[in-house]
């Protein structure tokens, strides 16, 4: 059983929580730690755990193997090099950083200690997604032409000026780090890495000053074109859809619906049996950290996601396209 502590008390740590304590035979959260005692002390007393006082306590303590972070994605960095100084696994949300150096100095300091780093992107987990990469795999879209998804959500529209993401460093080109990061991930494990990105960001109706509408083209290395549309201000939406010469494929991810399409046309509905990603994700960082399994999201992924993304807000702001740093690496 892998002994984790919860670091950052937001609500993302109690969706993590709620899906793995109690129930999973493979992990289990120990202790918890977030500057508010308050939070934390609701957080142990809600999920059974012991709390710490300060991050390095946890890092400190023998008692625990790895660390999940659900904090600010500007600290990320800085927290995972510390806990692989300290011999801990560590599951970090997304967006992994907020740029390739330091996700690049993260990956190697993980590498260093000989700890599992995995970063939480469960839509790689999702059953529509995995039945996309499957049939993608298989060939049956024959060449890859395009690709193109959608994350929104109308959750800034209630953004106190005060929270952390209500800001232009957490928060660059608006959506990206909260939800477009989440379809980049996907993107690229379907179709390969990117090449450049070409990209516009607006706030339109949010009360702070973030982005609230983005959207961005992507050339892939292997020549497929890509599109990606993101909002913090619209009803819930979430699909992938990828287009071949052998077919096409609609999928509505968070539904677990998935539209196949064949060259003469026919379209049909394909069943897919909705799953608990986040339970799926947590195992299966808990089994890598026992060396019994890889996990999905490679650190060379990682790290060209958050390539992606960096080149993205500085293709919005340029007005042009930019190459992705690395060479697509992924």
């Amino acid at each position: 059983m892998l002994r984790a502590a919860s670091i950052g008390m937001g609500w993302w740590s109690d969706e993590l929580a709620d899906a793995a304590q109690g129930k999973s035979d493979a992990i289990r959260i120990v202790t918890c730690f977030t500057q508010s005692a308050e939070k934390r002390a609701a957080f142990a007393e809600k999920y059974g755990t012991a709390q710490h006082d300060s991050y390095e306590a946890v890092l400190a303590d023998d008692g625990v193997d790895a660390v999940i972070l659900t904090t600010p994605h500007s600290t990320h960095a800085e927290q995972v090099i510390a806990a692989a100084a300290a011999g801990k696994h560590v599951f970090c949300e997304k967006p992994f950083t907020l740029t390739r150096a330091s996700a690049q100095a993260a990956v190697d300091a993980c590498a260093k200690a000989g700890v599992v780093l995995a970063i939480g992107q469960n839509r790689r987990w999702h059953s529509a997604t995995r039945e996309l990469k499957r049939r993608v795999e298989g060939g049956d879209f024959g060449t890859l032409l395009h690709a193109e998804a959608n994350f929104s959500v109308p959750s800034a529209l209630s953004y106190p000026p005060e929270l952390w993401r209500s800001n232009r460093v957490e928060s660059p080109a608006g959506s990206i780090t909260g939800l477009g990061i989440h379809m980049i991930d996907a993107l690229v494990y379907l179709l390969g890495p990117i090449a450049r990105v070409a990209a516009q960001a607006h706030r339109r109706a949010v009360p702070v000053d973030i982005d609230d509408t983005t959207s961005a083209l992507f050339e892939f290395e292997s020549g497929a074109s890509g599109y990606l549309g993101t909002m913090f201000a619209c009803p819930h939406t979430s699909y992938i859809n990828v287009y071949g010469t052998g077919g096409n494929a609609f999928g509505q991810i968070d539904n677990s619906q998935l539209i196949l399409q064949s060259a003469d046309g026919v379209r049909r509905e394909e069943p897919i049996q909705p799953n608990d990603t986040l339970r799926l994700e947590l195992d299966e960082f808990a089994a890598a950290c026992a060396g019994e399994a890889q996990y999905t999201v490679t650190t060379e992924e990682a790290v060209h996601g958050i390539a992606v993304m960096e080149a993205l807000v500085e293709a919005a702001a340029a007005g042009q396209w930019v190459e992705v740093a690395g060479g697509g690496e992924a």
